[in-house]
């Protein structure tokens, strides 16, 4: 015959114990919320510059698809720059009617960046059939981007070319 035995405290310690202590939970959490103060920043950091890197290169387009549709077509064409939103449309056909080649694009509400035009830079700016500015510029044409607390510019030559890096010839 089996006898059974009192359970006693030796026993108690033997046994495997099953689940986390509160201590071990909070500096689980603890350790989360300074990893986590030291992350967003560096995460804001990172989305703010890569919202300036796609407003540049969507303004970009729109300043290298007007100078190509004047190419292109042999016919004047218009970059409109209204608030946030850029535009293109060129003159086409024997009657000379505006045909809209891109946009609205909407730099703030795509990828949250506004633009300005800095130093007396024009919102409308023509492009002649031979791609270049009309009335020539005395100076480079500026953009500022900005997003968050960072900003980029754009610049534009007297003769229509989108400058990479800078504003300086």
């Amino acid at each position: 015959m089996t006898q059974v035995r009192p359970f006693s405290a030796s026993d108690r310690s033997r046994q495997r114990r099953l689940g986390f202590t509160m201590l071990e939970l909070m500096l689980v959490v603890a350790t989360l919320a300074v990893v986590f103060t030291m992350v967003v920043p560096r995460m804001t950091i990172m989305r703010d510059g890569t919202a300036l890197r796609a407003g540049r290169q969507q303004l970009s387009a729109a300043f290298a698809a007007a100078r190509a549709a004047a190419l292109q077509k042999g016919k004047p064409s218009t970059l409109t720059l209204t608030g946030n939103k850029a535009s293109v449309t060129v003159l086409s056909g024997l009657s000379s009617t505006s045909v809209k080649v891109m946009g609205p694009i909407d730099l703030l509400n795509s990828v949250g960046v506004t633009l300005t035009p800095i130093g007396g830079a024009p919102t409308t700016v023509s492009y002649n059939a031979r791609g270049l500015l009309t009335p020539m510029p005395a100076a480079v044409l500026k953009y500022r981007l900005s997003a968050g607390g960072r900003a980029d510019t754009l610049c534009i030559t007297p003769a229509g070319i989108i400058l990479k890096k800078g504003c300086t010839l």
